[in-house]
């Protein structure tokens, strides 16, 4: 059996929903270090963002309230607004590795760079050239068999040195911050590698 293209938004959404997911989690961290981060377990923002990767509406209930007081309007600046745009972006570039990493991956490449494409349009952005992987090159070395480059969030911390200088200065609360989303990447890629196959696997029935 075979995916129908008419299927190929969802694991589309699926993606472009885990990166706005990563961002509302980045704003959950950001937060919790404005006070007296040292009682927040961060494990306990995590344990409940990764039930579902594509959905970060359950954090409301951990009583946290993400304001423009606790993120110095943060949140609000277009640097910020970019980021789930970007994760988008890294996200679709890395489409190619999911073949290697789903067993039985059902998608053809063709529908493969349908699912890029819709990504695209749909707003996945790499801005400045942050993100060094594309889709092409990634497609090139996923066919050479060559050992895949782990997903992780160096790019975030150059583009924050680059356009968002305030969270980079080197102070605790910003060092948690950064410390976190370094945790965050691979947690969540395994994730939605896992939630990715799941899907696929229904779609193919």
């Amino acid at each position: 059996m075979s995916i129908s293209n008419d299927s190929l938004p969802i694991p589309a959404g699926i993606l472009t929903n885990t990166a706005q997911s990563m961002t509302t989690v980045m704003k959950y961290i950001y937060t919790v270090s404005y006070d007296d981060f040292y009682n927040i377990n961060i494990k306990d923002i995590f344990r409940v963002a990764l039930l579902d990767v594509t959905k970060s509406s359950s954090l409301e209930n951990l009583g946290i309230a993400v304001t423009s007081e606790s993120s110095d309007g943060i949140f609000e600046s277009p640097e910020f607004q970019r980021l789930p745009h970007m994760i988008a972006y890294s996200f679709a570039a890395r489409l190619p590795f999911f073949k290697r990493q789903i067993e039985d991956f059902p998608l053809t490449d063709k529908q493969l760079k349908t699912v890029y494409d819709i990504m695209i349009n749909n707003g996945a952005d790499n801005f400045g050239g942050m993100i060094y992987e594309t889709y092409e090159e990634n497609m090139k070395l996923q066919k050479q068999k060559q050992l895949l480059p782990s997903f992780n969030s160096e790019w975030v911390r150059r583009y924050i040195y680059t356009y968002m200088p305030r969270l980079g200065e080197i102070n605790n609360r910003n060092l948690y911050f950064m410390g976190c989303i370094e945790a965050m990447f691979p947690l969540y890629y395994s994730s939605v590698v896992a939630q990715l196959k799941k899907v696929l696997f229904l779609l193919n029935r």
